[in-house]
């Protein structure tokens, strides 16, 4: 039995079979990179359903800005809301993930620094909708190029320009980011509702039929839900019309309508929901701003450098990596031969597109304008975006390109090889050994987005000067270190601890003044290695700049120092008491008000150092202020009273420590011997009869056991 396809079909079965084949492979992979802020921990998405009206008007970050106690210890703690300049509010994507946590979510537990994260998502629900909706794109690509340049009845539809072009967008690895990272669905919908908006413009010229337009403004509305860049098709679109549809004036006049009335409505309703910021708002730290210490000639070349690099990485997709912060790309001025280069290179292909806008309407100069348009928005020309470059910046610009290689291979080949069948066997064979490159590449690029450690772990390698990738890694490492599911795993705890430290002190030396870098280093080095005075001396670097957004930051330190007193007296750090005194103070320094931190030095001066004048002055300071005094706490203060003589403070400490419901013998003994030192005969047998029960029935418990 035969089956026959319908021939419009085919070149879409065949866009299903390859998209498919190059990004299955992500269907078993996690969440990754950024998905915490769109989705396993963001509070509205998390919600499902119910949180879908926050989602419509809150910022997009806003969501995961209101779990903060957890998650946001170090990884992502720069985008505070009101810290990415201008907002963010591309709800589209949004909703599609609360709709996935409602009807097909299931429990999760991931591993981040020293502590897990539990939410509801399902990871291979998200990355087939992100297949779905690419395969969808890629059709749409098809359909509207098709319709620009028609197939000749003469020609086979798989040697077509259209095909061509749309299997060289679809295979190209640079896609990577988007398609195999979950949280990149807000691009391929972005550009998805751009090409509808498109789309239906044409089929307005082709039959005049109005509510194509409204369908127009429906497709680009719903692009801007999803991402801002969707803007730059207000020009893409008539650019397309001029070059291919019709020059009637008044007709694009009226298709712009629903277009303008779509885009205004967008920025009303995105004004709503973040406000009008300044956007240049909170973009105080390079890590946000990679400019921040450049003078505007070294921007601008830097920016210049970046634009090539993007041209190279469209031929030539290697290395491709996550990360594009400082210092992955060093800042350059113009005596950089290439930044100089590309600045020549991007006037003449700009002269070039507007030449052909106004002459020659040729695919060249169609392609240029397809390719620089998307690309202005995210270029850092006119605002800085807070990184230098990135893959996904360039997944609408690189529509611009495939249109230009597709239109060399079709219309040059043949030219150069003046044989009909010949030729198709040329272009055959090119097509076939591009797209087998770009397979390989994508397929392989894609295992690396498989989880956060395989992510991290591998792309530090190429981005070795960034300092966010060295402090990813870290993380990825220590979370390697803490969490051990397998004796395999428990054998490399040592082993991860070490390479964690390693990039984390990366990270502060590319980034003096990284504190999340520092705080992880304050947390690793007190619950892997037991160094406390390691731990309070990044700990008090971390709070340099951590100052103003305390909050549960403060968490750190603080249990290193609640767990100090005990771990000294089992012997259990590794830290000198000097050097812990020293640290205490670096801490102090930072934070004065640090009661924990007093209380310690009291300890180790009077118990360790047998400075008694230093521990009560500690311990007096300590006193004034506020935190959880414990049992243990008392019993020493007490202890350190009765030794210097001030038998009256001694019992008062001691009693509360006694009222605190210590199960000490010693305390109990040296209250006795306070009072036997003052004349109370009657309490100091009282306590010391006590505190003998209480050490007999310690041993007795300690033989039967």
């Amino acid at each position: 039995m035969t089956i026959k396809i319908n021939k419009k079909l085919k070149p879409h079965l065949v866009f299903a079979i390859f998209a498919f084949m190059l990004y299955g492979n992500t269907l078993n992979h996690s969440f990754v990179l950024d998905d915490a802020i769109v989705l396993y921990y963001n509070k509205f998405t998390q919600m499902g359903i119910n949180g879908i009206p926050d989602i419509l008007k809150n910022d997009s970050f806003y969501g995961w800005e209101l779990n903060d106690d957890e998650y946001l210890n170090v990884e992502h703690s720069e985008n505070k809301k009101g810290f990415i300049a201008g907002g963010r509010y591309r709800p589209a994507s949004l909703v599609t993930f609360a709709l996935e946590v409602e009807f097909f979510g299931k429990e999760n537990v991931l591993p981040n620094s020293n502590k897990e994260i539990r939410f509801i998502g399902n990871a291979f629900v998200s990355h087939l909708v992100n297949i779905v909706l690419y395969l969808f794109t890629i059709c749409l690509l098809f359909l509207i190029l098709s319709r620009l340049i028609p197939i000749s009845n003469d020609k086979q539809w798989y040697i077509s320009f259209p095909f061509i072009t749309t299997l060289l967008f679809l295979f190209h690895p640079i896609h990577t980011e988007v398609v195999a990272n979950i949280k990149g669905r807000d691009e391929i919908m972005a550009l998805l509702g751009s090409l509808g908006s498109l789309w239906f413009i044409i089929r307005y010229f082709d039959t005049n039929k109005y509510f194509y337009l409204a369908f127009s403004g429906i497709c680009l509305f719903l692009g801007l839900l999803s991402k801002e860049n969707t803007i730059t098709f207000l020009v893409i679109i008539p650019v397309t019309i001029h070059y291919f549809i019709s020059n009637k004036k008044a007709k694009l006049l009226l298709s712009f309508i629903p277009l303008i009335t779509a885009s205004v409505l967008f920025l009303l309703i995105r004004a709503y929901a973040v406000g009008i910021q300044d956007s240049t708002h909170a973009m105080s730290d390079i890590l946000n701003n990679p400019f921040i210490d450049s003078t505007k000639n070294e921007s601008l070349a830097t920016v210049f450098y970046t634009l090539l690099l993007y041209v190279k990485l469209l031929f030539f997709p290697h290395p491709l990596t996550y990360d594009y912060y400082p210092y992955h790309i060093e800042i350059v001025n113009w005596s950089n031969s290439i930044a100089l280069f590309s600045l020549f290179f991007y006037l003449g292909i700009g002269i070039y597109a507007i030449y052909g806008l106004f002459r020659k309407r040729d695919m060249f100069s169609y392609a240029i304008w397809f390719y620089l348009l998307p690309l202005s928005i995210v270029s850092n020309l006119f605002f800085t975006i807070g990184v230098f470059m990135g893959e996904r910046f360039v997944f609408f610009s690189s529509i611009g390109f495939v249109l230009l290689i597709g239109w060399l291979i079709y219309t040059y080949i043949p030219k150069a090889i003046n044989n009909v069948k010949l030729s198709k066997y040329s272009i055959s064979t090119v097509m076939f050994i591009i797209l087998c490159l770009y397979a390989a590449k994508t397929i392989n690029r894609n295992m690396v987005w498989k989880d956060n450690y395989t992510l991290y772990s591998t792309d530090v390698k190429i981005s070795k000067n960034s300092a966010k990738a060295n402090f990813f890694a870290g993380c990825e490492y220590y979370s390697k270190a803490i969490f051990t599911d397998t004796f395999e795993e428990s054998q490399r705890s040592y082993d991860n601890c070490e390479e964690a430290t390693q990039y984390f002190l990366k990270a502060l030396k590319l980034l003096p003044l990284y504190p999340e870098a520092a705080y992880q280093l304050g947390s690793l080095y007190f619950y892997c290695k037991r160094d406390v005075a390691k731990s309070l001396h990044y700990y008090s670097i971390a709070f340099q700049f951590l100052s103003k957004k305390i909050g549960s930051f403060i968490e750190g330190p603080k249990q290193v120092l609640d767990l100090t007193p005990e771990f000294l007296e089992n012997n259990g750090i590794i830290s000198t008491p000097e050097e812990i005194i020293t640290s205490c103070d670096e801490l102090l320094a930072v934070l004065p008000n640090f009661g924990e931190a007093y209380y310690v030095k009291g300890l180790v001066y009077g118990k360790y150092l047998n400075n008694i004048d230093l521990s009560i002055l500690n311990f007096e300071r300590s006193l004034t202020l506020d935190f959880q005094k414990t049992t243990k706490f008392y019993e020493y203060v007490g202890t350190a009273y009765g030794m210097k003589g001030n038998y009256s403070k001694a019992i008062m400490y001691l009693q509360k420590a006694i009222e605190s419901g210590t199960d000490d013998y010693a305390t109990y003994i040296n209250l006795g011997v306070i009072y036997r030192q003052i004349g109370d005969r009657s309490n100091a047998e009282l306590f010391t009869s006590k505190g003998n029960e209480i050490k007999n029935n310690n041993i007795i418990n300690i033989n039967d056991k």
